[in-house]
């Protein structure tokens, strides 16, 4: 941090808070507090967006309980000023015992006050816990997901690597390029480099197939991690790895405990990993996930070692080579990823220069941090949920606020009278001060079960790929959130209302009747003032909530390609020691196919290599035959392998030709189906059917004739770009790639309830071998659901604090308006005697109650076109400043304020005169 006062961040706002202290306070230590935040607001562990949240929600709570204790002894210390009778000699002898008796009587006298008021009190806790309960639920939930810190040493310093071009704006990296930017960077320290894949435990009596990944073995060195039991890959032992299969793994915690309840016996024993004999040497820590583990709903639980020379140079390839690696890296002291941006940016500017990347591929290294990375897509949707509960939290203390002005004026002559007797002004605000506080802090107690439900309820509405989810909790500083939300609610909205009725004439108070006084036209000015406020405030929530609700509906209704009617899926990974070539596990999987299809129930039993909005599908360089690329240009299709009645159990539309089936096997010709966007590509202007091209660029490959068309369908999201898929028959990959597939995914179509055939075919694929296991079971409609799983967890939060913010809006005008009719019942009964008719005074009445109205809604629109521009990123398909939301809103609250309005005013225009004329 640069030195000075304005190069410590914040320190603007901190000397706004010291000038809340006391002055003799501020004079005898201000100048060291100032100074030991600017010490601590400078350690590495605050830096960032996440680290200057935790920065001030920490600073805020010391600063919160020191002005407390320091206006709580200055007010203790001037309770006699303003009791005359009670001298001066007892102001200088009070001293710890007084101010707990006088706090005694305080809390004694409140608590009695609001017994006798149960019907005011039962709705101000309510409305509060409320508000505290899903302030602290929703921020349990970002301080799980967002402020703690990464499992890494220092995790300020952990940047990722990716890379882009186009077509692909964030992807994956090439070890030849992990080589170069480990040989040439000036900002890392070092550069880790993974692969991710599948394995399985072999075991026959508990099989079960888990997320691997290939390791470098600098990685925990680069992510300053040490195992919680045994230890991490030798060089040796992942040199090893170069030319024989890897003779040792590494857990996961997670892994340990469930699969070897904890035993530490079992470091350093075999287990049975993929047909093989490996040695467990070590166990990671609690926590621990690679950077790109936080979203997926199975992290990695197993560890090979993987040898790269990160010394030598190579010969790099053209376009880098095949793309299929992560990166991490730490990051020089006092460096930032912008830094380590601008340094590849450099590497890559040459590499291109030298004509190893087309300029036409646009090739880019991108540096993320690693919260960056991991937390950057959920960011928004958090921060806009606490957002809006905070608007809940506010307009909950307005109506709690309007509720003591409209109860203050009962208690006028009371506290008159109190001052006659010689109660000092500040010791009756301090009264009415404890009141609020005690109202707080039943409210904040019954808001925690309310954060517990609620808390339980967001784990419910599965939000889908959440990172850390597992991490949200009522934790302590979830409950020192609460505990200070709650004072900060008691101050929020019992000050207006306890200046208010200290402040009133005590003569007038002391004689004011109902019909009339001075303290009632300013009372209902601020009554009116707060429930403007409340619907700005509920406008905001609701247009952003309409905006998200739009954004939802774009997105279910976008055609994914596919339909999820009645299928089931599951993955089963071959071991190569146990099927070793193609023939094997082509045999494998026909055979299984043929027995799940004979099940009961069964429609049509298929594979595939990968299922769509399931996984990333990667791509494959092309050469088409008759197709004329531009010089630098790439001509990729995304690769997928199936076999016969895939297309026809997901609903998949055929466009022309044909699919494929049984006779496509290894002995025929070799074929292919591809996508429209395929043939809007390559093929524009020619009949697709019969042409011909090979996998990878060299030509080397033998050629695949085209049989058949079939529509466009989404696989890296819903709203990613569809891009050129072509498809190769599982028995004959083999021969089109030079590769063998020993993972593939099942695909089952049933005619009733898929989760009932899950037993049954896990039955014959033990059946045929006992030591594989199956993996993500689940339905293609439950994959359906995932894919919009975070728009619909955010979207169902902002609908739901919206009805709740449009609830107390509501209630605030209607309670407004009947307190008025309330007060003016002898002023509308003279005006009826007087000749005024019913309507007239309805009319009256609603005028008042849609002026408020109508000056909170004009003001939340206002303010949500200027902050809807935040949920930009979450949007889709609608614009964030949308005319048509914005009038439906306005309208609606329109409606909803008249009909609030107009039971009290139909009220006020059945006043009997005569009776009015006696009122009180």
């Amino acid at each position: 941090m640069p030195g000075g006062e304005e190069g410590v961040s914040g320190e603007g706002l901190f000397r706004a808070f010291l000038r809340l202290y006391p002055k003799t306070f501020r004079e005898t230590y201000g100048a060291g507090m100032l100074d030991a935040f600017r010490a601590q607001r400078g350690e590495p562990r605050y830096r960032g967006p996440r680290g200057g949240i935790r920065f001030w929600v920490e600073i805020g709570s010391d600063l919160a309980v020191n002005l407390a204790r320091q206006w709580s002894r200055r007010a203790w210390a001037d309770v006699g000023e303003g009791e005359a009778r009670v001298g001066r000699d007892a102001k200088r002898k009070w001293g710890r015992e007084a101010m707990v008796d006088g706090l005694k009587q305080d809390l004694g006298y409140a608590f009695r006050t609001l017994r006798r008021s149960p019907g005011f009190a039962t709705v101000a806790v309510l409305t509060l816990a409320l508000g505290i309960g899903a302030n602290a639920a929703i921020f349990g939930v970002v301080n799980g997901v967002l402020l703690r810190p990464l499992p890494y040493g220092d995790p300020g310093s952990v940047a990722t690597v990716w890379s882009s071009w186009v077509g692909f704006p964030k992807t994956w990296v090439s070890q030849a390029e992990y080589q170069n930017y480990v040989l040439e960077n000036r900002t890392f320290e070092d550069l880790a480099l993974w692969y991710e894949t599948n394995a399985a435990f072999t075991d026959p009596e508990n099989p079960e197939r888990v997320r691997a990944a290939g390791v470098t073995d600098n990685l925990l060195q680069v992510l300053e991690v040490q195992p919680a039991a045994g230890r991490w890959f030798s060089v040796e032992e992942t040199i090893a790895t170069d030319t024989l299969p890897s003779e040792v793994v590494v857990i996961a915690y997670e892994t340990w405990q469930r699969r070897f309840g904890g035993d530490p016996g079992i470091v350093g024993n075999s287990v049975q990993v993929n047909g093989r004999a490996r040695t467990l040497i070590g166990v990671l820590p609690p926590g621990f996930r690679l950077p790109t583990g936080f979203e997926a709903q199975n992290p990695t639980e197993l560890y090979f070692p993987y040898w790269v020379d990160r010394q030598a140079r190579v010969n790099f390839p053209q376009r880098g080579g095949s793309h299929g690696f992560h990166v991490v890296g730490r990051l020089r002291d006092g460096l930032t990823a912008e830094d380590g941006q601008r340094d590849l940016d450099n590497i890559v500017g040459r590499l291109t220069a030298e004509g190893l990347y087309p300029e036409s591929q646009q090739f880019a290294a991108l540096v993320y941090s690693a919260a960056d990375d991991v937390l950057g897509q959920v960011r928004p949707a958090l921060i806009v949920l606490l957002a809006a509960v905070g608007f809940v939290l506010l307009i909950a203390c307005a109506n709690v606020a309007n509720l003591l002005l409209t109860r203050s004026r009962r208690r006028q002559q009371e506290l008159a009278v109190r001052t006659a007797l010689g109660a000092a002004r500040k010791r009756l605000v301090r009264q009415l001060l404890t009141e609020s506080v005690v109202l707080a802090t039943v409210g904040g107690a019954l808001g925690l079960v309310v954060a517990y439900a609620g808390t339980e309820a967001l784990m419910a509405l599965d939000p889908g790929n959440l990172p850390r989810l597992e991490l949200v909790s009522l934790d302590g500083t979830v409950l020192l959130f609460a505990s200070l939300l709650t004072l900060m609610t008691a101050f929020l909205f019992g000050t207006l209302p306890a200046l208010r009725t200290a402040r009133g004439d005590l003569r007038v108070n002391l004689t004011e009747r109902s019909a009339g006084g001075t303290g009632r036209g300013h009372r209902q000015g601020w009554q009116g003032i707060l429930v403007s406020a409340e619907m700005a405030l509920a406008v905001v929530l609701v247009m952003g909530a309409g905006l998200m609700v739009r954004t939802f509906i774009e997105l279910t209704s976008l055609d994914p390609g596919f339909r999820g009617d009645q299928v089931l899926t599951m993955g089963i990974s071959l071991p190569q020691t146990t099927y070793p070539d193609a023939e094997a596990t082509n045999a494998f999987f026909s055979e299984v196919m043929r027995r799940v299809g004979e099940l009961p129930g069964v429609e049509i039993a298929s594979a595939t290599r990968i299922l769509p909005l399931a996984s990333q599908i990667g791509d494959w360089g092309l050469r088409i035959e008759g197709y004329e690329r531009a010089e630098g240009e790439s001509t990729p299709g995304d690769w997928q392998i199936t076999a016969p009645g895939y297309v026809e159990a997901m609903g998949i539309e055929l466009v022309r030709g044909r699919t494929f089936t049984e006779l496509d096997d290894a002995d025929a010709p070799l074929v292919a189906m591809v996508n429209e966007a395929f043939v809007r590509r390559y093929l524009a202007g020619r009949d697709p059917i019969g042409q011909r091209f090979q996998m990878g660029g060299g030509g080397d490959m033998p050629p695949v004739t085209i049989v058949g068309v079939v529509g466009d369908l989404r696989h890296n999201g819903m709203t990613a770009e569809i891009k050129q898929k072509f498809y190769i028959p599982l028995q004959q990959w083999h021969l089109a790639s030079g590769g063998t597939r020993r993972a593939m995914t099942l695909v089952v179509k049933t005619a009733g309830d898929p989760g009932a055939l899950v037993r049954p075919v896990q039955e014959q694929v033990r059946a045929m071998d006992p030591t594989l296991p199956l993996s993500n079971v689940r339905t293609v409609a439950h994959i359906l659901q995932d894919s919009v799983a975070q728009p619909r967890f955010t979207t169902v939060l902002l609908g739901l604090f919206s009805a709740v913010a449009v609830l107390l809006a509501v209630v605030g005008i209607w309670g407004v308006i009947a307190y008025g009719v309330s007060q003016r019942t002898q002023e509308i009964g003279i005006r009826m005697a007087l000749g005024a008719e019913r309507g007239q005074v309805v009319g009256m009445m609603l005028r008042r109650g849609m002026a408020m109205a109508g000056l909170g809604v004009v003001i939340g629109v206002v303010a949500a076109l200027a902050l809807t521009r935040f949920l930009s990123s979450l949007l889709y398909g609608v614009q964030a400043i949308n005319p048509t939301t914005f009038l439906l809103v306005a309208l609606g609250f329109a409606g909803v304020a008249a009909a609030a309005t107009w039971l009290p005013a139909r009220r006020a225009a059945r006043v009997d005169p005569m009776q009015a004329l006696r009122y009180e």
